[in-house]
């Protein structure tokens, strides 16, 4: 159970700091394509870590 716990905070931080990172450097378009590639890693992560 703390794995998971650690996972969804680590997802949390990640998704955090992609989106300030991305607020501050592109536009729209390009926002959600980083989007949805990060949220595809965390989908792919959390499959191969459970």
């Amino acid at each position: 159970m703390e794995n998971n716990f650690m996972y969804y905070i680590f997802a949390l931080i990640v998704l955090v700091v992609g989106i300030l990172l991305v607020k501050k450097v592109t536009t729209c378009l390009v926002k959600t394509i980083i989007g949805a590639v990060v949220i595809s890693i965390l989908i792919f992560l959390y499959c191969v870590l459970s």
